[in-house]
């Protein structure tokens, strides 16, 4: 009897359960029906727009490629930064400013030099203040990468001073990204209408920049505004922490430089945050008004002449200056003294008197300034040329730079440009420099000159002279020895200079391969970086170098540069045929690319890699697939091994992929099963440039 009433129980539990699972199970299933009801009635959400970045999951960046950088045919420094080497010590008597920011930071459309950080050091050192700018910034960051990006790249330098350019679409990615609901939601998300209904995630989510100021008090935009201050008021104190100082800029989209432009109310809503955090504030919008809608290239991206404006406001708002002139903490800065763009509306005339002005600072905003206006060369640029004799090292910087404003016409000031480049004042040294490079061919004669700076005791000058060097061109018969001298020594300040240099000269500098594998083995990547470009620009000439460069492919940050120059060296470097190989399994795609690349740069020489040459073909990158493709085009591939693969090619989603399985189909000469698929090909190819290179692969090879 006791056994009976605990099963009778047990049992009765059971029926319960069961029907109660039946009832949810019921009421849930009506539950989802009506709401996928619902939901086809329902208008669709807008989309979020494009430059809306959605992380992929990654609260950092994900870098594609073994260079520091994506995309991998960019020239990034070892932080990964489109910016230049940056040495980890902090030169005596200079003050650091990194900028943090996106894309727009960054110079997305334009060259690097033409990005306002790039500029703003440009200014900062017509001005004579000894400031050395960082770029730290990369495409789809917000406010919660830069932070990282502060703590992982730019405070081991030590900055003085941190600029936070922030954009827009900062806000709404920002609020789109961190109130995701847990991954398991997420997966039941797209399978259940109920949790989609219950969720809401599409009603958190802010569409466009445009809701910031359509719906200024709603919910989401409230979030999203305090996820990036809580984010700042971070980075603030760690940037306090290590004895710097932040500041905040924000800039405009170029909506807001419409016609019928909602109030700024957004800037407002940043520029109070800052108020209250004690923290300097610029808005830019007022200052790129003037320029319209040509201070950008699309929504948010800054044109060259944008960009400019951006930098020019920057440095006369007194807002990058830690000894005078501080604004008040949570102010927009004004201009402390005459400047360039204060200067501006001036005619010629009176910028050519104001050089004759008692304050040297008047007489260098009118140097700036007329070089920034660039006209009447005939009487502004020996005018110019006199003030580099001017007592005030400042003035003689910003005669140097307003120089370089007018680029070729100011080649008849080559001799005073020269003879500045051993200056006393190493902001008038690089200014020199600066401006020959600006001249372009015509300043030629200041090679020499311009190669015995790269060893100049100042940073500054170092990287502006070899610049200059780049566009000027090393004359072979006044700068082989010099150059290899420099690169030949491994204490040399101006190694990695020397040796970039060397690259410009090409085959020329055949003499300086010993000097530049010796520098190989240089402790500084920058030097490292330089040395294996120059080897690879040499060409076959630099075959010597090929052991150290198949060895140097396992440097963690310029492995990839040894890969590239092995290409550029080419047949010669035939025993690098097997670890070239070996690299299409790299964990990198852009290792894979480039080992790619470089097999192909070996040609005819690099026919044993062709069964790793096939596997590539299968690469989940495209990039990887196309240049494995145009490397069995290179290298007389073994025919029966590589026409199987390329056939089936034929059919990859990658255009450019399918076009370069043609021409290397066309190579390996025709059998039934080519020409029939190229055939197709030629007649149903979606892509034009695909049913091209088929026509043209089915004609006999040698016919064009």
């Amino acid at each position: 009897m006791s056994d009976r009433r605990p099963r009778a129980r047990l049992a009765a539990l059971g029926q319960n359960l069961l029907l109660s699972a039946g009832t949810v199970a019921v009421v849930l299933g009506a539950a989802e029906g009506l709401c996928r009801l619902i939901e086809r009635t329902r208008p669709a959400p807008p989309p979020v727009a494009e430059y809306i970045t959605d992380w992929g999951g990654s609260e950092f960046v994900t870098l594609k490629s073994a260079a520091s950088g994506w995309p991998p045919w960019e020239d990034y420094n070892s932080d990964g930064m489109r910016d230049r080497e940056h040495a980890l010590e902090k030169p005596s008597g200079v003050r650091r400013l990194a900028c943090l920011g996106d894309s727009v930071t960054l110079g997305y459309g334009i060259r690097p030099h033409e990005a306002w950080p790039q500029v703003l050091q440009d200014l900062l050192a017509e001005r004579g203040q000894r400031w050395e700018v960082f770029n730290v910034a990369f495409g789809g960051w917000s406010t919660r990468q830069e932070l990282i990006a502060y703590r992982r790249v730019a405070r081991k330098y030590r900055p003085d001073q941190v600029l936070l350019g922030v954009c827009l679409n900062d806000i709404p990615e920002m609020q789109n990204n961190l109130s995701r609901p847990p991954r398991l939601v997420q997966a039941l998300y797209g399978r259940s209408a109920l949790v989609r209904t219950v969720v809401g995630a599409q009603r958190r989510e802010i569409a466009s920049v445009e809701e910031l100021f359509r719906a200024p008090g709603s919910a989401k935009v409230r979030d999203a505004f305090g996820r990036t201050f809580a984010d700042i008021r971070t980075l603030s104190a760690d940037v306090r922490a290590a004895g710097g100082r932040l500041a905040v800029v924000v800039f405009p989209f170029r909506f807001q430089l419409l016609p019928g432009a909602p109030p700024p109310s957004a800037q407002r809503e940043i520029g109070r945050f800052c108020a209250a955090e004690g923290l300097p504030f610029l808005d830019l919008l007022p200052a790129l008004r003037e320029l319209g809608e040509a201070a950008f290239i699309d929504y948010d991206h800054f044109s060259p002449g944008g960009a400019r404006h951006v930098a020019e406001a920057i440095a006369d708002s007194g807002l990058v200056d830690l000894e005078e002139g501080r604004p008040a903490p949570g102010r927009e800065a004004s201009p402390r003294y005459p400047t360039a763009s204060s200067a501006a509306g001036k005619p010629v005339a009176a910028l050519l008197g104001a050089l004759r002005a008692v304050d040297a600072r008047e007489r260098a905003a009118a140097a700036r300034a007329l070089g920034n206006r660039a006209a009447e060369p005939e009487a502004a640029v020996p005018a110019l040329a006199a003030m580099l004799g001017d007592a005030a090292p400042e003035v003689r910087a910003s005669a140097a730079w307003g120089l370089g404003g007018f680029g070729p016409a100011a080649a008849a000031a080559v001799p005073r440009l020269v003879t500045t480049l051993a200056d006393e004042s190493a902001a008038a040294r690089a200014g020199a420099a600066w401006a020959l490079g600006q001249v372009g061919a015509a300043a030629r004669p200041a090679a020499g000159p311009l190669v015995s700076r790269l060893d100049d005791e100042d940073e500054s000058v170092r990287w502006r002279a070899g610049e200059a060097l780049a566009v000027v061109g090393p004359d072979p018969s006044t700068c082989l020895e010099p150059l290899r001298r420099i690169t030949a020594d491994p204490l040399s300040r101006g190694r990695a200079g020397a040796a970039w240099a060397l690259g410009r000269l090409g085959e020329a500098a055949a003499p300086a391969v010993p000097a530049l594998v010796s520098a190989l083995g240089d402790s500084r990547a920058d030097v490292r970086a330089r040395a294996a470009w120059a080897l690879g620009r040499i060409g076959p000439a630099a075959a010597p170098a090929v052991l150290e460069l198949v060895r140097m492919m396992g440097d963690p940050d310029n492995g990839w540069r040894a890969v590239d120059a092995l290409g550029g060296i080419g047949p010669a470097a035939a025993v690098a045929v097997g670890p070239l190989a070996e690299a299409l399994t790299h964990p990198s795609g852009g290792m894979r690319w480039r080992a790619a690349q470089a097999l192909g740069g070996l040609g005819e020489a690099a026919r044993p890699a062709t069964p790793a040459l096939v596997r590539a073909l299968d690469d989940p990158e495209g990039n990887v697939r196309l240049a494995a493709a145009r490397a069995l085009a290179r290298t007389s591939a073994d025919a029966p091994r590589a026409r199987p693969a390329l056939l089936r090619v034929l059919g990859d989603p990658d255009s450019r992929v399918r076009a370069a399985a043609a021409r290397a189909l066309h190579r390996l000469g025709p059998d039934a099963a080519t020409e029939q698929a190229l055939a197709d090909r030629a007649r149903s190819d979606p892509d034009a440039t695909v049913r091209a290179e088929a026509r043209r692969a089915l004609k006999p090879p040698g016919r064009p």
